[in-house]
């Protein structure tokens, strides 16, 4: 048994290092990953086939700018309240983190009603595909972040119940959602400001 282990758990310190390593790692192939989105915004704006970066004539797909700058407020939010939750007092990190979890449950459910009335699809236009693809994709990463964040909260195990491996997991979940917080605001401008 190596001296990082204590029957078969991690000592907190370096669990509490590899919770924020392993944040920052995922933050940033999330972030690789929607650049892949901004580029084809530019490539297929700047090309424009025919004319059809929007759509056919007489059809533009144009997604509701009131469900955009809800699910902008909605993300903002449960970022700026999951970054904060490491710097309130330890009893009441839970609270923050429930209120961060309610706000990015709220954005996937504002996504998920947007999609329903869209009055367009990935087919429609080059403009359709990256919208549906860039903001499909990241309610499904937002999903996951729930997840995480529900993790967080119900985590009351031996190993994560000390205050060190907490605050990381607390920070290390605020800062990918500070990070998914940044691509919702390039998606924002891009797909509902440029278009």
């Amino acid at each position: 048994m190596s001296a990082a282990t204590v029957d078969a758990v991690e000592q907190p310190d370096i669990l509490a290092r590899n919770i924020r390593v392993g944040s920052r790692i995922w933050a940033a192939s999330q972030a690789f990953f929607f650049l892949a989105f901004f580029f084809a915004f530019l490539y297929l704006r700047a090309l424009n086939t025919s004319g059809m970066w929007r759509g056919w004539p007489h059809h533009h797909p144009s997604p509701s700018i009131a469900f955009g700058v809800a699910i902008l407020v909605c993300v903002l939010g449960s970022a700026a309240i999951a970054r904060s939750a490491a710097l309130v007092a330890p009893e009441m990190w839970r609270a923050t983190e429930w209120a961060a979890l309610a706000l990015a449950l709220a954005a996937v459910g504002l996504q998920c009603a947007q999609f329903s009335s869209l009055g367009f699809g990935p087919t429609d236009a080059a403009y359709a595909s990256v919208f549906v693809g860039w903001s499909g994709l990241f309610t499904v990463f937002l999903l996951g972040m729930c997840y995480w964040l529900a993790t967080v909260i119900g985590d009351v195990t031996r190993a994560s119940g000390t205050p060190v491996v907490r605050a990381a997991a607390v920070e290390g979940a605020g800062f990918v959602l500070l990070v998914l917080a940044g691509v919702e605001i390039a998606a924002f401008i891009l797909l509902y400001v440029v278009k």
